[in-house]
């Protein structure tokens, strides 16, 4: 049973910020507690809390996928249900339109709950946000290319140079991975992609491991530096000869869904690639 639902809204987004607080409006209608982020909550004196102790039930997250991703960071295993307000929505479930019938739908408990594999990254020692889309090891001067050594259960994979390297999910192969020249990937298939960013050896191509594996990445000496980029959201310097660690998280993100997914259909619409039958 929802009691408490979390809302977050796209940044210097007029529409999203509309769209939330109508949101929260019919929530409390229904008799059940909203509370806003603390960016949105103070310029329109709302209930606010932060995502890390809001004990929400439910996330709206009205926006597009870079909002998504970086509550994402935040928020465990809490459900999200994502309103579609800005270019990119792969990861949305609704429109503004649409919003409130969904919700009415998630009030009836229509809903199934959707588990996507999130990577756990360690640097130093450190465990860092884990990811929903990728993490890019990439040079840390604009422009310049970056030496790595890249291996898959302590085994060697590849030494090279190149534009970065980009360990993704499944989630994340329709993202910077698929730009990148990876593959499309079912989304009923658990991996974990290996995309080489302009590389300097032509023969080398993405690689698909099992998502059971633990990728190492270090970065070499003869760098210009190394940037170690998360979901596009966070960014950590990145010194010669440590090793990154990516494998599987033991936290999924998790997604409040009320109808199926048309996988196909949303790559068709988003990603301009053919025509519906």
């Amino acid at each position: 049973m929802i009691s408490r639902v979390a809302i977050v809204a796209k940044p210097n987004s007029e529409e999203a910020s509309r769209v939330a607080l109508d949101v929260g409006r019919f929530l409390s209608s229904r008799g059940i507690e909203a509370v806003y982020s603390p960016e949105m909550a103070v310029p329109h004196s709302c209930k606010s809390a932060s995502l890390e102790d809001a004990s929400a039930d439910l996330v709206v997250v009205v926006g597009g996928d870079g909002t998504i991703m970086r509550t994402s960071q935040r928020i465990g295993s809490t459900p999200i249900l994502g309103i579609k307000v800005g270019a990119l929505g792969f990861l949305c479930e609704t429109i503004p339109e649409e919003a409130i019938n969904t919700l009415n739908r998630v009030l009836e408990g229509k809903t199934y709950l959707e588990f996507k594999t999130r990577l756990s990254v360690v640097y130093k020692g450190a465990h860092l946000p884990d990811v929903l889309n990728e993490a890019l090891v990439t040079s840390g001067r604009p422009s310049k290319i970056v030496r790595f050594s890249v291996s898959a259960n302590g085994r060697h994979v590849h030494r090279g140079m190149g534009d970065g390297i980009i360990v993704s999910t499944t989630t994340g192969a329709t993202a910077y991975a698929l730009s990148a020249g990876g593959p499309l990937v079912d989304p009923d298939v658990d991996i974990i992609e290996l995309v080489f960013v302009c590389p300097l050896h032509y023969g080398i191509r993405p690689i698909i491991f099992p998502s059971s594996t633990k990728i190492g990445i270090e970065v070499l000496p003869g760098s210009s530096g190394g940037l170690l980029v998360l979901d596009g959201q966070t960014s950590v310097n990145l010194e010669e000869c440590e090793p990154v660690v990516v494998e599987r998280s033991k936290t999924p993100a998790v997604f409040l869904r009320t109808t199926p997914t048309d996988f196909y259909g949303k790559v068709r619409k988003s990603l301009n690639m053919g025509f519906d039958a």
